[in-house]
């Protein structure tokens, strides 16, 4: 009887040890959904700098711009005028002085004289040289060019102190370059062309 008890467990010992050892078979279950996004981390460091590219091709060159009036030498009208008569001549004279009249403009620039008629800038504005006819008689008037002066003479020796006058003297490069566009005998198409104020 002891015998068959001793038997009866060691059986059970034996079925226990092989159960435990047999290999555990698990099933994976699905994969779970994504999660959110992380924050945005910190910018890295500013790489540095490439090397410099080739130089390109020459563009094309642009239109002409406005002409200015840096080099254009203008008066304001005089206040009146002062008439001498010359002995040896016997012409009406009234001198400008300006020391804009220089020998560069001289001999290649373009001077213009104007004259206010008794005072009037608006409406009897005549460019110098003028001649006019009065009861008549013929009367001329031109201006003559020196360094440093402008000498309006007449022939007309009743001359009124009320006749005013403004030059406007242009380099021999600007004239050059926007005289055939303008009639420079047209006292306002001038003053617009070359931005002068009135």
């Amino acid at each position: 009887m002891k015998l068959l008890l001793r038997q009866l467990v060691f059986i059970v010992f034996i079925l226990s040890m092989t159960i435990s050892c047999k290999k555990t078979t698990t099933t994976t279950g699905p994969a779970g959904a994504t999660g959110p996004a992380g924050a945005t981390g910190p910018a890295g460091p500013a790489g540095p700098t490439g090397p410099t590219g080739p130089t390109g091709p020459q563009g094309p060159q642009g239109p002409q711009g406005p002409v200015g009036t840096a080099n254009v030498i203008y008066s304001h009208w005089t206040n009146n005028s002062s008439w001498t008569i010359d002995g040896s001549t016997g012409l009406n004279n009234f001198n400008i002085t300006t020391s804009s009249l220089t020998q560069n403009i001289l001999s290649g620039g373009t001077l213009l004289v104007y004259w206010a008629v008794l005072g009037d800038t608006v409406t009897h504005v005549r460019n110098l040289p003028f001649t006019e006819l009065i009861g008549g008689n013929t009367y001329f008037h031109n201006p003559r060019y020196s360094i440093g002066n402008i000498l309006i003479e007449t022939s007309n020796l009743n001359m009124s102190i009320t006749n005013r006058y403004r030059y406007i003297l242009i380099p021999g490069g600007v004239v050059g370059r926007v005289s055939p566009d303008v009639d420079l005998s047209d006292y306002r198409a001038v003053l617009r062309k070359y931005n002068i104020p009135e």
